[in-house]
């Protein structure tokens, strides 16, 4: 098992290549009229590419030997529990179209889970953080899940199944559930920043379809290091359904999503 010294060491860097990678996409942005089809709904833009290979660059030039699974460039060692998990873009799309939602999202999961997790959105200047059992951050200040506010008060990120289109008829059916007890809804692009949005409290709740790891692993980290709770249901094909929420939150959630 990795001491946490090497840990810290791996999050220190991190922290840093987001940092840098950021600063590539912005200063990039034309990247995102480079664009393929890799499924329905489903982009990759020049950029993602990019800024994916600079980061897997930087993180070999300390730690030569780890694994690393990137959205773009696939598993590279899928029997080792320890490696980074890497999107390089979460939010390809609205990337593409300069909507400023996009992050980078890098993580590191260990033989107990997912040991920490960075979130940068570059066109916001935030950078969420969490290393496991010492809370989460927003540009360095801690942040918590919001524990106090009704539900009624709060906002909902829901994210209809967009590239699914099969399932929208029975998640739609759900979102209608959510209206009895919270404010209002929204979607916003990130899987990522949406976990993130949920750890700040800046919303209660976030329910997704159809994810896959890398979408979620650093999002995660930070959810519950904020005190978050949050339920991943696995489907064939390594898919992952997410639901997320603030601790007092979680119930009305759940029951709301129960088929």
């Amino acid at each position: 098992m990795m001491e946490s010294r090497d840990l810290k060491a791996r999050f220190e860097h991190a922290k840093r290549i987001a940092r840098e990678a950021s600063m590539f996409l912005l200063t990039h942005e034309e990247l995102r009229r480079s664009i393929e089809a890799k499924a329905e709904n489903d982009y990759v833009t020049a950029a993602d590419r990019e800024c994916e290979n600079y980061i897997i660059d930087e993180i070999h030039k300390d730690f030569p030997s780890d694994a690393i699974y990137g959205e773009e460039t696939g598993d590279e060692c899928a029997s080792s529990r320890a490696k980074w998990i890497i999107d390089p873009i979460d939010g390809t799309v609205d990337f593409m179209a300069s909507f400023p939602n996009y992050t980078i999202s890098i993580a590191f999961q260990d033989e107990e889970g997912i040991a920490f997790g960075i979130v940068t959105v570059p066109r916001q200047n935030e950078e969420f953080s969490a290393f496991r059992g010492e809370g989460a951050f927003l540009n360095g200040k801690p942040i918590n899940t919001d524990e106090k506010t009704p539900l009624g008060k709060t906002l909902a990120i829901l994210v209809p199944p967009h590239r699914h289109h099969g399932m929208i008829h029975g998640y739609m059916e759900k979102m209608e559930r959510f209206y009895s007890f919270v404010s209002d809804m929204r979607s916003i692009g990130s899987a990522a920043l949406s976990l993130c949005y949920v750890a700040a409290g800046r919303c209660s709740m976030y329910y997704e379809l159809m994810l896959r790891i890398y979408d979620i692993a650093a999002g995660v980290a930070i959810l519950r290091e904020a005190g978050g709770r949050i339920s991943l249901m696995e489907r064939e094909g390594g898919w992952i359904d997410v639901a997320a929420s603030s601790a007092a939150g979680h119930g009305a959630l759940m029951e709301a999503i129960d088929d």
